[in-house]
């Protein structure tokens, strides 16, 4: 994004954290008022005590000023410090608060934004661009006020003491802040590469890890070294442009600090050598020109921290000025309606496809259909025929158009959404599992306290229970990341389960016998009818024969409605259902030659 976006639009994201932490942000301004006073006291006392020194005064007098002298260095030094640990310490207040509001926010987006969304770079703006937030907000609040302060309490006294002496030696130090401001706007656009770059490299290791599998089973690691030589080499050069011309600012304030120096030798030595100034405003001079000096290096590292905190708000500031896809209805209302969806569902000239697809044809196209309450209705279909598709449709992941589906004669779009989250589930066929016990994975969604042997039902339900058995913590063992360390079979029963203990009014069925052998699938199609007395099930199944007893099939071609009707019909009346079920009885006669071998 270009570097001409307005401050007040980059900020508006920090806003509600000043105006929250603005108390702690008052202490700390009044921390490094009390510092730059304090360090700004110091040359002006070391004056006096010269100046007496040069007049012959007592020894008492100089013993007062050096006592007065180290009051002051004490005072500043636990001033700095107090005011770098409290200011610092907002800053972590507020990285811990904005990255608990991005994380909610991830919660709030649906599917549609997360299909659009690589994981790594999700994970790279939760971290990274957080931790450079918090750096613009602590050291560069710290930097920035500081700066602000040495010259706001440093310049007066300077002026005061002599007005041409002062805008002498300080004539240098606008020509470097003019560079410097040039040398920002640059560091901008390099620091939004940087972040870029690494969020494009932990996507890439994100999905190398994920992938470890398939690349060592298709011998590509050379080709992935090399994959990551180059996100390395890429991420390696922004760096390295941003740090040479970073490493610019140090030198460019410094030489403007040294040619003060060198000019108040010249020009102030003059004055003292002609008695138009003592030795002690000469002194203190060289003590203002070096409290100066410093801040403005400083200025000039904390400007290339702003200008990456800047960029990293403004990544972040993306996805939480993103708003979810799908609209739900207003959550007030969600505590006066919870009643199970009894109903029927209807489907009315549903018509659905995603924004960024390479064709203008739908995935779904003019779908008609009137599922009666407590049915147990199946899809079935081609690879491609929109069958998944028109489950997330009916699960709410995708949004659709007003009116083309209603539940129990509501409008699912304009169901509260805990209202829909319990009373419909959806088992999808790609199973994901936290790395936690069986039992939390299996019960992740039922409210109120954990029950053991719900879960143990459950697993009963998705003939699971067997096998957990055998598990060496039984239901508490702890599967791994994305339940790894089960079967392909496991993970879908698993989810099965989960979908089963949440004992939801609709339930809806993504192949999920697409890793479970025949005989697992016919136990658990005989206990799902067990348990679908009043339960509208749903049903995409591989396998034509899990839906023999389905009390209506839709057959979906090409993201149309090509035929409908119970199985004995559709055989009877569909040459394209006949090739279905013939194919797949083929591949499941394969498949038990295979077992039996």
């Amino acid at each position: 994004m270009s570097n001409k976006i307005p401050w007040a639009v980059r900020l508006q994201h920090l806003l509600p954290f000043y105006r929250r932490h603005a108390f702690s942000f008052a202490i700390g301004f009044v921390l490094l008022t009390a510092t730059a006073i304090t360090t700004a006291a110091i040359p002006y006392v070391l004056k006096l005590a010269i100046d007496t020194l040069t007049a012959q005064q007592s020894q008492t007098a100089i013993s007062n000023f050096a006592l007065a002298l180290i009051a002051l260095a004490i005072l500043n030094a636990f001033m700095r410090v107090k005011a770098r640990t409290h200011i610092f310490g907002i800053g972590r207040q507020v990285e811990y608060e904005l990255r608990k509001v991005y994380h909610n926010k991830l919660l709030e987006l649906d599917s549609p934004f997360f299909d659009g969304e690589r994981t790594g770079d999700l994970v790279a703006r939760g971290n990274n661009d957080v931790t450079a937030v918090r750096m613009f907000i602590g050291p560069g609040f710290l930097q920035i006020t500081n700066t602000v302060l040495a010259y706001a309490v440093t310049l007066p006294i300077m002026i005061g003491l002599d007005p041409m002496l002062t805008l002498v030696i300080m004539a240098p130090f606008p020509v470097a802040l003019i560079a410097a401001r040039y040398l920002t706007r640059i560091l901008y656009r390099l620091s939004r590469k940087v972040a870029d770059k690494f969020g494009e490299m932990s996507s890439f290791v994100q999905e190398t890890v994920a992938g470890v599998a398939v690349i060592r089973a298709h011998a590509q690691e050379n080709n992935w070294r090399n994959r990551f030589n180059q996100e390395s080499q890429e991420l390696y050069q922004a760096h390295l442009d941003h740090t040479r011309l970073q490493s610019l600012f140090s030198p460019l304030v410094i030489l403007s600090g040294g040619a003060g120096s060198l000019i108040l030798l010249y020009y102030g030595g003059g004055h003292v050598a002609s008695g138009d100034l003592t030795v002690g405003d000469f002194v203190a001079f060289s003590g203002y020109l070096a409290v100066l000096v410093w801040p403005t290096v400083g200025l000039g590292w904390i400007l290339t921290v702003m200008q990456r905190g800047l960029a990293a708000l403004e990544r972040i500031g993306r996805i939480l000025d993103t708003d979810p896809f799908i609209k739900s209805s207003n959550d007030k209302i969600q505590q006066k309606n919870k009643n199970r969806l009894h109903g029927s569902i209807k489907i009315k000239g549903l018509s659905f496809g995603f924004d960024d697809s390479t064709t203008d044809k739908p995935v779904l196209n003019n779908i008609d259909m009137d599922i009666a309450n407590g049915s147990f209705i199946g899809l079935v279909g081609r690879v491609g025929s929109g069958k998944s598709v028109l489950l997330n449709c009916l699960a709410r992941l995708y949004p659709t158009p007003k009116g083309c589906i209603t539940i129990a004669g509501k409008e699912i779009m304009e169901i509260p959404e805990s209202q829909l989250r319990e009373n419909l589930i959806m088992a999808p066929q790609e199973s994901f599992l936290f790395s936690t016990t069986i039992r939390e994975n299996i019960q992740i969604g039922v409210k109120g306290e954990n029950d053991e042997q719900q879960a143990w039902r459950a697993a009963q339900q998705a003939v699971f229970d067997k096998e957990i058995e055998e598990f060496p913590e039984q239901i508490d063992t702890v599967v791994g990341e994305r339940g790894i360390t089960l079967s392909g079979g496991q993970r879908q029963r698993a989810a099965l389960a989960r979908a089963l203990a949440v004992d939801p009014a609709i339930l809806l069925l993504d192949d999920i016998f697409s890793s479970v052998d025949a005989n697992t699938e016919a136990k658990i199609l005989e206990n799902l009818r067990d348990v679908a007395k009043g339960r509208t099930i749903i049903m995409v199944c591989h396998r034509v024969a899990a839906l023999h007893n389905a009390d209506h099939i839709y057959l979906l071609d090409d993201g149309e409605i090509n035929a409908q009707g119970r199985h004995e019909e559709l055989l009877q009346n569909s040459e394209l259902y006949r090739n279905l079920h013939s194919n797949m009885a083929k591949e499941e006669a394969l498949a038990q030659l295979s077992e039996a071998s």
